[in-house]
């Protein structure tokens, strides 16, 4: 009972709202991508109308469908004209149409060449003189290749899955249609995939906004296969849910010239899974269009599923039984020549906080081309520098099975992004411990400390430590490195009560009691203060933390919450004061309207937007507003190799 209420009251007070989900779309919502243009397209325009005037076939069209579209067809064969080649198109699209509404399988023979004319009408070069983006019949037939290549990948699941290397076949002016499916150049590879499903099925909530791109394709969502625990290879850092986005785009064989085409003949087609994370346009120069594409949807659908909300808690009171999930995760495997951005959540929390600033940011191509994102999780119960221990061996291996040699520059410009207690930990990234963790429990070095190997080897891998040479750059975001007056009132108090040490900890330090009874502080050493004992305000844990010095350069930056207006000096986020999230020699420092949710915060994911740019040698705006206290410190430049432009990436 107080732990339900404990948690009613820290996620008041916290601000979470961390649920993503995906449900099926609404029927009337389905094509919806396509609808507004097409919702109304269910007989010719006046322009097609005119068309067929032009070529005198308007009577037969309104006694012969078929019969005025094969007319047509032969005309178009003959004489390649833009305004011929679009009509077909129109009219295929509002044949099938009609077909479908009587439920009649012909309707797919008519939707397969609405999209092939679309195709014809949008890239043959030797129509480029009559299709100008001004004309409204441009981006119709945008809208009528991808209504007409929606309804043709439906009707190829509703025959079986559609799978990368594989074929579809349809019934298509009463012949075998063979469509061929090819993935095409991407991080991702045919044997990664499970199933391919449409991304317009389902209705995201939970996300403010979308990063959506128009243009030509049908967004789909890629199920990748689940892999097998304790895979040691680069699947280890792949969460279980993990989806990724893919576009349709289907290429079929022109009929306007090739004499011996026969029309009653198949088409030959290939429905290519475009990658659009990697891939902004389709097409050949010079007729080049924009992918369309849907990064938000299976960003959703990938955590829709997760159990992370209940992780979190358990991660809080019971860390030791959570720890075996410690780990980091990509969002798509890992590419030379992006930087590594990793995102550490806070104190009861999960990856799940990052999602709304990932697809914020993926919204944006310089950041798609330049960086990839993980995601680090861990039990926020433990103590501070064996959590930040945990973070540190994870990225110690991503570097052995990413860069073993140091050879790509892009991991060695690794940039962190830490939220509240997440900072801290980041922070310990780019830091030199010294002795100072020592100090707090012993006044004797601790080469002189008696115990077994193993457990000396253990407080010392949590004790001590160095920088990380490939971070270079750490962004704080509510980090409370003085801690919060919130450890020590109720919930505080409450909430450490609730945490269990872990097992393997509490034998190690009994040990080392045991046999150094005049060395240690026994008051001290009988246990590590756990994780929100740490955020006492000025802990000595913290404290020792800020004293360390920095790795030569590093870059910091400090986003920060003022949830009312009112002076710097006393503002807050409901959680961390600003005299805790406030620290010198910091290269910016940003204050934003906000709850201790700094993270989601609109202006603060801008300035992460432009500390991303500017680490790349984008050169961004200027800080859009900055505290009235005085001015930090000047941090140690960044390595002058991390504005310069990064070779072609290569994929593993």
């Amino acid at each position: 009972m107080i732990l339900a209420q404990l948690t009613v009251v820290v996620s008041s007070v916290l601000g979470w709202s961390d649920t993503i989900s995906v449900q099926p779309s609404r029927p009337d919502r389905i094509h919806s991508s396509f609808q507004r243009s097409l919702a109304g397209l269910d007989k010719p325009s006046e322009r097609t109308l005119e068309t067929l005037k032009r070529y005198d076939v308007e009577r037969r069209y309104k006694k012969d469908v078929g019969g005025a579209l094969a007319s047509l067809e032969t005309i178009v064969k003959a004489n390649p004209d833009p305004e011929l080649v679009y009509a077909l198109a129109e009219l295929s699209w509002v044949e099938g149409r009609r077909l479908d509404r009587w439920r009649n399988a012909a309707a797919i023979d008519r939707y397969l060449d609405a999209v092939a004319y679309a195709y014809d009408f949008l890239f043959d070069p030797e129509l480029a003189a009559g299709r100008q983006p001004s004309d409204p019949r441009f981006r119709l037939a945008c809208e009528l290749y991808n209504g007409g290549l929606d309804r043709l990948i439906r009707a190829a699941q509703s025959n079986g899955q559609i799978m990368p290397e594989g074929t579809i076949k349809l019934k298509v002016h009463g012949k075998e249609q063979v469509l061929k499916v090819a993935l095409e150049k991407s991080a991702w590879k045919s044997d990664d995939v499970s199933q391919v499903i449409l991304a317009s099925d389902f209705e995201v909530s939970g996300l403010n906004t979308r990063s959506y791109q128009y243009g030509l394709g049908v967004p789909l969502i890629g199920i990748h296969k689940p892999s097998h625990p304790g895979e040691e290879g680069p699947e280890r850092f792949y969460p279980p849910e993990m989806a990724f986005p893919l576009t349709g785009f289907l290429v079929p064989n022109s009929r306007l010239r090739d004499p011996a085409n026969n029309i009653a003949e198949p088409r030959q087609c290939t429905l290519q899974l475009v990658d659009p994370v990697e891939f902004r346009e389709v097409g050949k120069e010079p007729a080049v269009m924009p992918v369309e594409a849907d990064l938000t949807t299976p960003l959703a659908y990938m955590w829709s599923g997760t159990d992370l909300n209940r992780y979190r808690w358990v991660g809080l009171v019971r860390p030791g039984a959570a720890m075996k999930r410690a780990n980091l995760m990509l969002l798509r495997p890992y590419e030379v020549g992006k930087i590594p951005v990793v995102m550490v959540h806070g104190l009861i929390s999960s990856p799940l906080t990052w999602i709304p600033m990932i697809n914020e940011l993926l919204n944006h191509p310089e950041i798609r081309s330049k960086y990839q994102f993980f995601l680090y999780m861990y039990p926020t119960g433990v103590p501070v520098p064996i959590a930040a221990a945990g973070l540190r061996e994870s990225l110690i291996r991503a570097q052995q099975m990413y860069d073993p040699h140091g050879t790509d520059p892009a991991f060695n410009h690794m940039v962190l992004l830490g939220h509240s207690m997440g900072g801290l930990l980041s922070h310990s990234m780019a830091v030199d411990s010294g002795d100072r963790f020592w100090q707090l429990y012993s006044d004797r070095p601790f080469g002189r400390i008696i115990g077994p190997p193993e457990v000396l080897s253990q407080i010392q891998h949590y004790l001590f430590f160095e920088h990380l040479p490939f971070v270079s750059r750490v962004v704080f975001l509510a980090t409370p490195h003085r801690g919060s007056d919130l450890s020590r009132n109720m919930i505080g108090r409450v909430g450490s009560s609730f945490i269990s040490e872990p097992d393997e900890i509490s034998n190690m330090l009994a040990k080392l009691l045991k046999n150094n009874p005049d060395d240690l502080d026994r008051r001290q050493f009988r246990r590590m203060p756990t994780s929100i004992e740490t955020l006492d305000t000025d802990s000595p844990v913290l404290m020792a933390l800020l004293a360390m010095q920095p790795g030569k350069g590093v870059a910091f930056h400090s986003i920060m919450g003022a949830y009312t207006p009112g002076p710097v000096a006393t503002t807050t986020d409901t959680v961390v004061p600003h005299r805790s999230s406030h620290i010198d020699g910091v290269e910016s420092e940003l204050l934003v309207r906000s709850d201790h949710g700094v993270h989601k915060n609109p202006e603060a994911i801008q300035e992460v937007l432009r500390i991303l740019r500017k680490h790349v040698g984008i050169e961004p705006a200027p800080l859009a507003s900055q505290p009235a206290a005085a001015a930090p410190a000047p941090a140690p430049a960044a390595p002058a190799q991390a504005a310069a432009p990064f070779a072609p990436r290569s994929r593993r």
